[in-house]
């Protein structure tokens, strides 16, 4: 890429993150101080998007399935790019940061630190049928969006 288009990209991720807010997903809701989904529609191998709302914020967050069939969750941030507030996508078997293009292929069960991107893990349980994550979790987690 030459200059002139670098630029044009920084300035432009620069100026998207300032003031913005993170894209919503499906909302879920805490009951009980926790986020509850149900373990078979997650577990299904794809990639699942939600948003919490907290004092007007988004609270992204994502819970996929590696190829051993254990389930993960992370913030729908990285360490470097959340202050761009774009989060993730899914592109065919990968989960790409939208600001720095650094791909994390969705079955691999650890994602390693590339850079300094890297999807942020978040705790979760699993309570009989549920995915459960602590909602002071995703309180605490506001920070980044």
């Amino acid at each position: 890429m030459n200059l002139r288009k670098t630029t044009a990209v920084l300035l432009l991720l620069l100026g998207w993150g300032c003031g913005r807010t993170a894209p919503e997903h499906q909302q879920v809701i805490a009951e009980g101080g926790a986020v509850r989904l149900q373990r078979p529609v997650v577990g299904d191998g794809r990639v699942h998007f939600f948003t919490y709302h907290h004092e007007g914020k988004n609270i992204n967050f994502l819970i996929r399935t590696d190829g051993a069939g254990k389930l993960h969750s992370h913030l729908d941030a990285c360490y470097s790019c959340f202050k761009y507030k774009l989060g993730f996508v899914v592109e065919e078997r990968d989960v790409v940061c939208i600001a720095c293009r650094l791909a994390y292929h969705i079955e691999d069960e650890f994602w390693d630190y590339i850079g300094a991107c890297a999807p942020i893990p978040i705790h979760h349980e699993i309570d009989g049928e549920s995915v459960v994550i602590e909602e002071r979790l995703l309180i605490q987690a506001a920070r980044y969006f």
